[in-house]
């Protein structure tokens, strides 16, 4: 059975005396806990208890019947013993089910461990189990091997479907089976909460607006900063050069995550790795994608998984991963990657094994996941771990090279368009002659500068003149500090037999370079 297969009926069929049930969705998961009860019981009855610190032991099916009355269906808490809540569970009769909230406090405490330890074993034998509700629960090394970790997913389409059906519903608003749709794929990667809310406050003009959904959702994504959203609004035509990678992504359109596909018997995609020379346009062409193939782009900062306290790390990963999976369709662009894992050989001795761990987690969710998530990682070195570029990782991995000639015509057009400006009024091939060995980032701020002299110049137009004169202040990096950096990049692309992106040979691209040096030499003699 496979780890994706075993649900949480398996587990406490399987009479297993405590289970860690991760989770942001707390109500969600006390109503999963009474479907998984309902499903197991041999009666109509339900058997099921929850703690709180505030609430004590309470039946939360009579509690919710009863909550606008002035009694309470809950028992006094146990002050400073709450070891005692195992007692008390076992007290109830086989088959129950006993919800612990918030244990992640007091589960440490000496007193508490050797009271669950000695609960556990009766628990097996008195079929209870022991369900703890938490986002983050530290679990002691003394009870490791006895609570099994359960990550509840976030809520499918199919759920959030129908959400989104009974809140139009009781609104008395209409809408088609289409739109209730779109709007659960909007909602994808929120817990239930987070979406009923995104849901009303959409609802606030009396229709469903998934532009609003998308900016609510955009914020809750981003306030813990372990994913950023963007909605991206680049196309794959102002992405200058770089045909070669363009046309591979243009045949691997979405329709390969499809039941079709499935049925075709393709595997799922799962991305691309492009690394080179910085500036040339990696990641243009992550945001490019996400518009052509219209899905949310996802960027997934490993930097930002870091955390200061034991475990965070580890718990920033797997709610990243989560999340990410949960927004399926989706592309997650991992952008600078050969940053976050420069650190993964010296690990044990530096950061006690966490940045290894980390990395670790990412191989396996690379290689394993089957969520319709492509993966787009940028990097601008070739110091990755070996581990990374092998195959099964990525479906191809590109070089990105300088551009070359016809490349630049095009990303110069492209830039000129984008600054409002008509092309035809400008010497194209001029500046295209004059860009030898400028990257597309470099070719982009001298036609700036070009545009601030103009600014400057009584505003005027700028023109082919001024662009060739922001070319001449500075030489292309590839000509000074990054010389011995490119030439490395393109021999280890070449010694590894990988893709180029430009669609040129490496011995061109190694002529193109020798020459732009010669006239470089040339031009500063003179």
């Amino acid at each position: 059975m496979s780890k994706e297969s075993i649900s949480l009926d398996n587990y406490v069929l399987a009479g297993y005396p405590a289970i860690y049930l991760r989770t942001t969705d707390e109500q969600r998961a006390i109503r999963e806990c009474l479907r998984v009860q309902k499903i197991l019981s041999d009666k109509n009855e339900i058997k099921l208890m929850c703690w709180s610190e505030v609430s004590g032991i309470y039946d939360p099916l009579e509690f919710r019947a009863n909550r606008d009355k002035t009694e309470k269906i809950v028992f006094n808490p146990f002050e400073d013993e709450y070891y005692r809540i195992f007692e008390k569970g076992l007290n109830y009769e086989a088959g129950t089910i006993c919800c612990i909230l918030d244990f992640q406090h007091y589960i440490k405490h000496p007193r508490t461990i050797r009271a669950a330890k000695e609960a556990f074993q009766m628990a097996k034998e008195r079929v209870i189990t022991f369900v703890f509700i938490s986002e983050s629960l530290d679990i002691p090394s003394d009870l490791k091997h006895e609570i099994i970790t359960y990550d509840m997913p976030l809520p499918s389409t199919k759920e959030l479907e129908a959400l989104v059906r009974e809140i139009v519903k009781n609104n008395n608003i209409k809408i088609s089976a289409e739109e209730i749709k779109k709007a659960a794929e909007a909602l994808s990667g929120l817990n239930e909460s987070e979406a009923d809310n995104a849901i009303a406050i959409s609802l606030l003009n009396g229709n469903l607006n998934l532009d609003v959904i998308y900016d609510i959702k955009k914020r809750i994504i981003c306030q813990d900063h372990l994913l950023e959203y963007y909605k991206s609004d680049e196309t794959i035509e102002n992405v200058g050069g770089l045909e070669v990678l363009k046309e591979y992504l243009k045949q691997r359109s979405f329709s390969g995550f499809t039941a079709e596909a499935r049925e075709y018997g393709l595997p799922y995609p799962k991305g691309v790795l492009l690394f080179g020379i910085p500036g040339c346009g990696k990641s243009l062409a992550a945001k490019a994608l996400a518009n052509m193939w219209q899905v949310p782009l996802v960027k997934f900062d490993l930097s930002n998984l870091f955390g200061s306290l034991v475990g965070e790390t580890e718990k920033n990963t797997r709610q990243a991963l989560k999340t990410a999976e949960a927004m399926a369709p989706c592309i997650v662009w991992m952008d600078e990657i050969d940053k976050a894992l420069s650190g993964t050989q010296s690990s044990g001795r530096t950061d006690s094994g966490v940045t290894a761990r980390l990395f670790g987690t990412i191989l396996t969710w690379l290689q394993e996941k089957e969520a319709p998530v492509y993966v787009i990682a940028t990097a601008n070195s070739i110091e990755l771990p070996p581990e990374f570029l092998r195959k099964g990782r990525f479906d191809e991995i590109f070089f990105v090279d300088l551009p070359n000639q016809e490349e630049r015509k095009d990303i110069i057009i492209v830039q000129i368009k984008k600054h409002k400006r008509n092309p035809e009024d400008f010497d194209i091939d001029l500046l295209t002659e004059k860009s030898d060995g400028y990257n597309g980032a470099e070719i982009e701020n001298a036609i700036e500068s070009a545009m601030i002299k103009a600014w400057n110049d009584g505003k005027r137009p700028y023109n082919t003149s001024d662009i060739e004169s922001s070319m001449k202040e500075f030489s292309p990096a590839s000509a000074g500090i990054m010389k011995e950096t490119v030439a490395n990049l393109r021999k280890w692309a070449q010694d590894h037999n990988i893709r180029n992106a430009n669609g040129i040979c490496y011995k061109e691209a190694t002529q193109l370079s020798s020459k732009r040096i010669r006239r470089t030499k040339k031009t500063a003699d003179n």
